[in-house]
């Protein structure tokens, strides 16, 4: 996931940025920061992408549409409404660098066998010949040294025609060869969508985010992957400055600031897992097609687990169950508490251990469902899943054991009343998970089952083990005279 460092220097790089490069990934990555979306599909982004729609009870929501890349339909991705702006302002940095590339583009589909010309340089289209200045004017759209026309020339080959000391070029050699050096797959970006480039939100004239090259007025190309990976910091190291470099921003220890595009997208799964949203917001949000794939984007730590149970101690809106009021008869304060009730917490099949393995072991052999220290969290989809298991475990093995009762069997009772406090334990949970009134995210914890202790029953062996045997003695009477007689 992206460090705070990276966290903190991505607005002010938003704010400062001036370059078109600087612009453009800073933008692209304001995006990125909206909602859980890959580098490809927000370069895959249609012009005309936004979104509004009327809200009766609030702001209008906004939104961008997409094209997700893990097998989901084209869906609306609605923005959280404090990155509206942010995103917004993006979108329209982004329209104002791109905006001359989708004329080019516009004109190349309704003009496939003309060169582009500005207003300016369109007289230039009646002459047979074309002396390097001019084809400078139709070229370049950025200052150029002289040598830079038959650079380009020699580049490619087009032949030149010495008069005098002057070199000239046919207009139709140049025509023929800007014409050939357009995209491939012109007019479409992407076969998949049908996205045109007159159409694309991240295209641009060639050359136009290089730092050595002059921009090509003629000739567009896509903003691709390596064009926002590399101005990230992946290339600080060998000479290529990123948009942290350029603003005078670095990690705490001097070296260059580095991220990659994906993080961002576990960042905010992480979030959104840490805060409670199903598995299936969580899945249409990012745009997949299958909720299974979101594992892969949980990097909740072991500490902010432990953290967000210590937090919701003594909140009866977020905990349910004894430590709930634990707080409020307490001479301590808050934190205190949750630090000594909550030291750590590792998972279990239905939710959180919060037993302290440094004090004893385990006195519930892994019973977890009858254990006072097991909390479970609500919305954490694949272990309700595993609670409703138990719960229709719980409901046949009732049913057998009183099947078995009824036909007489030894120690079937037993049985029956054993899983009997099972399936209302378990039932109790699924009903605290199942209220609308519980929120997402909450933490719950049931009181102990009256179920003795291992520790209780290893006691009580080890009295019966060590106390002395008593052995009443008896006096056999003396066998009398007749008898031995």
């Amino acid at each position: 996931m992206p460090s705070h460092t990276v966290l903190d220097a991505l607005p002010k790089v938003f704010g400062l940025a001036t370059e078109p490069a600087d612009v453009l990934v800073s933008s692209a990555t304001a995006i990125l920061c909206s909602a859980p979306d890959r580098i490809n599909e927000v370069l895959l982004l249609p012009v005309d992408c936004e979104v509004r729609k009327k809200q009766s009870d609030s702001d209008d929501a906004y939104g961008l549409r997409w094209w997700p890349a893990k097998g989901a339909e084209p869906m609306v991705k609605w923005i959280i409404p404090s990155m509206t702006s942010v995103v917004e302002e993006a979108i329209k940095k982004i329209r104002t660098v791109t905006d001359e590339a989708r004329q080019v583009a516009k004109w190349y589909e309704k003009n496939p066998k003309k060169l582009y010309l500005t207003t300016e340089t369109e007289h230039l289209r009646k002459q047979e010949w074309l002396s390097m200045s001019e084809v400078t004017e139709v070229i370049f759209a950025d200052p150029v040294d002289r040598n830079a026309a038959g650079a380009w020339c020699k580049t490619n080959k087009v032949p030149k025609e010495k008069r005098g000391n002057k070199a000239y070029v046919r207009f139709a050699d140049v025509e023929s060869a800007v014409l050939k050096d357009l995209p491939r797959g012109f007019p479409t970006v992407h076969g998949a969508t049908g996205l045109k480039y007159s159409d694309a939100m991240f295209v641009i004239q060639r050359n136009a985010l290089a730092v050595s090259k002059p921009r090509i007025r003629c000739v567009i190309e896509p903003i691709g992957h390596p064009h926002i990976h590399n101005r990230l910091g992946a290339r600080s190291e060998t000479g290529v400055q990123s948009i942290f470099d350029r603003c005078g921003l670095y990690e705490p220890d001097g070296s260059p600031i580095r991220v990659h595009t994906h993080q961002f997208r576990h960042y905010l799964n992480t979030l959104a897992q840490a805060g409670g949203m199903s598995q299936l917001d969580i899945a249409k949000w990012s745009g997949r097609k299958d909720v299974r794939q979101n594992r892969f984007y949980d990097h909740e730590t072991p500490d902010a687990i432990v953290a967000r149970i210590r937090t919701a101690v003594g909140d009866d809106t977020r905990m349910f169950g004894p430590l709930a009021a634990g707080p409020r008869a307490a001479l301590i304060t808050r934190d205190e508490f949750a630090r000594l009730k909550v030291p750590t917490a590792h998972t279990t099949d239905f939710g959180y251990c919060i037993h302290d393995y440094v004090m004893s072991p385990c006195q519930m052999h892994r019973d977890c469902l009858n254990c006072g220290e097991q909390v479970c969290v609500k919305g954490l989809e694949e272990k309700e899943k595993r609670i409703r298991q138990a719960h229709a475990e719980a409901t046949r093995l009732l049913a057998m054991a009183e099947r078995a009762e009824t036909e007489g069997e030894f120690g079937a009772s037993e049985w029956v009343e054993h899983h009997r406090v099972q399936l209302a334990r378990v039932t109790a949970l699924l009903e605290i998970l199942d209220d609308p009134a519980v929120p997402r995210g909450a933490i719950i914890q049931l009181m102990p089952a009256d179920i003795p202790s291992r520790l209780d029953h290893a006691a009580e062996a080890r009295v019966l083990l060590l106390a002395p045997v008593k052995v009443e003695s008896s006096r056999v009477p003396p066998m009398s005279e007749e008898a031995t007689a």
